[in-house]
């Protein structure tokens, strides 16, 4: 089959491209019908119903040029992928089309201009990471269990928590540590099943902690040894993620951004404006594990993939269906490539 189009890619600044092309008049005239039907289905002449407008009538109202352009949109659509494919670019947020030359019989001109993910010349990743050890856990100690203990007290006398060195105004006395006080709680019988269960959950935590900071240490010394510039997108869609937290944070406790913004004397612009340097960390750390998840061909099983989206969306019911697929689907190919660097 004869190729329908010729293009040539342009790189640009910012880590853009401009894909400039022609398409064969051939290949767009296959949607002049198509084109005219859905123009002619939107018109709206008294005297007629809309949709069922005579086709003479129909053609008196409608430019030619008009016809043309969404004929050239149509051929677009369709040959889009194949054209991204053939490139083999990453193409990040909306593309922007162009249409640069249009006349009847003669081919069509468009521009394609887009944000693409960068080049990314990796380093030895596997040896950086091998060089971070995790840090030992230290053991738990009595009094980190006391601590607990006492917040449990508090807890059971007052609903909430304070610090130790706060004055609360409370005047009730804290329930003393007994087996009974252990067995309100509902999941021990004593107080030393009670101090080993929350030995158990401190280390677990302590545990926990020391694989974080071990992870990020990693991904800090990976991303220190990787030269490339961030498309700005991408750091402002981090910026975007973050004003989300903030707002979401905010609307738990009862408020609105807005007051948020007249109580801080703050702007969106300006807090968008802070979160730019975290945004940029973010999103370097983002892009390198990407990098090397591919290089390294980790894709999470639909099986899997679907079981967490499953569970995330009976825990949020509102959730949109594909964003949390897509988020489900990041997630697990993060923790699979920073499996493998940890060794695992």
């Amino acid at each position: 089959m004869k190729k329908q189009y010729t293009t040539t890619l342009e790189p640009l600044a910012d880590s853009k491209i401009a894909i400039k092309g022609e398409i064969a008049w051939e290949a767009v005239a296959e949607y002049e019908k198509k084109a005219f039907d859905h123009m002619a289905s939107h018109l709206d002449i008294d005297g007629f119903r809309k949709g069922h407008i005579p086709e003479q009538v129909a053609k008196s109202k409608i430019p030619d040029a008009l016809v043309l352009n969404e004929m050239a949109e149509m051929a677009m659509q369709t040959l889009y992928g194949d054209i991204i494919k053939e490139h083999e670019v990453d193409i990040i947020g909306r593309p922007e089309l162009a249409i640069t030359k249009l006349a009847r019989n003669d081919s069509v001109g468009f521009t394609i201009t887009a944000t693409v993910l960068p080049t990314i010349d990796l380093p030895d990743y596997k040896k950086i990471a091998k060089e971070i050890k995790e840090e030992p856990v230290e053991a738990v100690s009595d009094e980190e269990v006391t601590k607990v203990v006492e917040e449990l007290r508090q807890l059971r006398a007052y609903g909430h928590v304070h610090g130790h060195d706060e004055d609360h105004g409370h005047t009730e006395a804290l329930p003393e540590v007994t087996d009974e006080f252990a067995q309100s709680f509902g999941e021990f019988e004593s107080v030393a099943q009670m101090r080993e269960k929350i030995t158990e959950n401190i280390t677990r935590e302590k545990t926990h902690e020391a694989k974080d900071k071990r992870r990020i240490a990693i991904m800090e010394s990976i991303v220190e040894k990787t030269d490339f510039v961030i498309p700005a997108i991408v750091i402002q869609s981090e910026q975007e993620k973050m004003l989300a937290q903030v707002e979401a944070d905010i609307t738990r406790a009862g408020f609105t951004l807005d007051d948020y913004l007249k109580q801080s004397n703050k702007t969106k612009e300006g807090i968008m404006a802070e979160f730019k340097p975290e945004a940029e960390k973010r999103a370097r750390i983002q892009l390198v594990l990407n990098a090397i998840s591919r290089k390294e061909n980790i894709v999470p099983s639909e099986e899997e993939v679907q079981k967490e989206s499953e569970r995330l969306m009976a825990m949020y019911p509102g959730a949109d269906k594909m964003r949390t697929v897509a988020y489900v689907d990041m997630m697990l190919t993060n923790e699979k490539t920073l499996a493998l660097l940890e060794g695992k």
